[in-house]
């Protein structure tokens, strides 16, 4: 469990038995199936001593802050503030757990205290971000002041989606990048033989050192999309056999390419050689 701070929602756990009960409420199950199902979902918090007082408190802070606490759960999350729950986590810090007591004190008087009236949770609503398939190929205009520093302003990098996958509830496609930079808009025909840019550094040639070889950004909004500086060349098979990156983009627009300049930049003059399939390549000694 990740922990960087006293808050109540400074941990993984508390964070996660949240979006858990609250991911429920927004599918539109009844108050008692969402607090069922997400004692079914975090069984294995429940039975961890160390992890069993954040779950409740997590719990009745988000039903009160709905107005759906449940009285078991309330009484529930009283005892545990009584017996000092999760207090264990801070048994080697200097401060000794102020931080974690205060929080408590501060649950405990809002369970305590009258909640709100039940406020009605809405389904999301599910946008079509998905502005590409799988297999299209873009280039992309450098148009930055972070491009200049890599001499790419103005000149042309070729992106392909290759694949597409579920992160929780939010569809993400992975892409990888063409290791040439193009003064014009290139054709797929321009790109045969090009080698796919490592996103990632050259790591001293060492050979036992894997390179990322593509990237999952966000799909994105219309209105986040910035057309003027992507242009579509065609589609093509993508590579086979890829196995998923183990780097994340968390971005929310494309303008975070500008900065992949630093990898084009640093593999000029490289040489490196495929050993096994997928995302990982690894630099020829």
């Amino acid at each position: 469990m990740g922990t960087w701070g006293s808050g109540l929602y400074s941990n993984d756990t508390t964070c996660d038995v949240r979006d858990i009960y609250m991911g429920f409420l927004r599918d539109q199950l009844s108050n008692q199936e969402a607090y069922d199902r997400t004692l079914e979902k975090c069984s294995e918090y429940i039975e961890d001593l160390d992890e069993a007082p954040l779950f409740w408190f997590a719990l009745a802070e988000t039903q009160w802050k709905v107005g759906r606490l449940i009285p078991e759960v309330k009484a529930k999350a009283l005892e545990l503030i009584d017996k000092g729950g999760g207090l264990e986590l801070w048994e080697e810090s200097e401060s000794g757990g102020s931080g974690w007591k205060k929080t408590l004190e501060k649950l405990r008087d809002k369970l305590e205290s009258e909640q709100p009236k039940e406020k009605k949770i809405r389904k999301p609503v599910k946008i079509d971000q998905n502005l590409w398939n799988i297999g299209d190929v873009y280039a992309y205009k450098f148009h930055t002041d972070e491009a200049k520093k890599y001499g790419l302003f103005e000149r042309y990098l070729a992106i392909q989606k290759i694949a597409e996958d579920l992160t929780g509830e939010e569809l993400v496609m992975r892409v990888h990048l063409f290791d040439k930079a193009f003064d014009k808009i290139p054709t797929l025909e321009d790109l045969k033989g090009v080698r796919l840019l490592p996103l990632d550094y050259p790591h001293s040639l060492r050979a036992d050192i894997g390179l990322y070889m593509s990237k999952q950004p966000k799909l994105i909004k219309k209105k986040e999309y910035p057309e003027e500086y992507l242009f579509y060349i065609g589609n093509m098979e993508p590579p086979a056999n890829l196995a998923k990156p183990n780097i994340y983009i968390s971005d929310e627009d494309w303008y975070f390419i500008e900065s992949w300049g630093q990898y084009f930049q640093v593999w000029q003059g490289i040489e490196y050689e495929t050993v096994a399939e997928g995302v990982f390549r690894y630099v020829k000694g």
